[in-house]
């Protein structure tokens, strides 16, 4: 059952998907440059995880695709499985529309219901429209849990850093990295933090099994 929260949030990028197409834009990036940064960010966490063969991907929160492009770019499409995973239906169907005859799978779902070797959330857990921090918390810290168990090697993801955990008044989360630190060592495993000087209020996390 989609909760309030999250009808909020497909409403939001069915909208923004509707008015700019698959674009940054439509999913609240500020630009391409600074997306394909974080794609690259995860993609070589993946790569530094001792890449089997063939892996698998779940990416929750894939909006138009533009992981599984950069993700193509990197990698032979035999290389490699990808399921996506959505709120908002109108990206979704664009992707199925685009990708689906090249062996992706997207879902309107907001978490995976297979394991995949690497768990990939990338801008996911930013926006949170009329939500409390503790709320907004604790729904990262579930969903987080609930990926977790369906994760084989690592689960990859970005947020917005600040000194204290709170919420913007455009709906934008942020968090100590100390507190996502804590919460994924003491419940996950080993937890790296990836950075990049032109990104410089975010981190990248990886949580490995391996």
């Amino acid at each position: 059952m989609v909760s309030e929260f999250e009808k909020k949030v497909a409403d939001e990028y069915n909208s923004r998907f509707i008015r700019y197409g698959a674009q940054p834009k439509s999913s609240l990036w500020f630009s391409e440059q600074r997306q394909i940064l974080r794609f690259d960010l995860i993609i070589n966490c993946i790569k530094r995880n001792s890449v089997p063969r063939h892996f698998s991907v779940n990416d929750i929160g894939c909006g138009y695709g533009g992981f599984l492009k950069r993700l193509k770019s990197n990698f032979n499409n035999d290389s490699f499985s990808y399921a996506g995973f959505d709120l908002a239906k109108s990206p979704i169907k664009y992707c199925e529309r685009k990708y689906a005859k090249k062996g992706a799978y997207f879902y309107s779902s907001g978490t995976p219901s297979e394991m995949a070797d690497y768990s990939v959330m990338s801008g996911t857990f930013n926006y949170a429209p009329d939500l409390t921090v503790n709320a907004w918390r604790d729904y990262l810290f579930t969903s987080l849990n609930s990926i977790w168990n369906l994760t084989r090697r690592s689960m990859i993801f970005n947020l917005m850093i600040s000194e204290e955990d709170k919420i913007t008044s455009q709906s934008i989360s942020y968090i100590r990295k100390e507190t996502i630190l804590n919460f994924c060592q003491s419940n996950f495993g080993a937890t790296y933090e990836h950075f990049s000087s032109k990104l410089p209020r975010e981190i990248t996390f990886c949580v490995s099994k391996t």
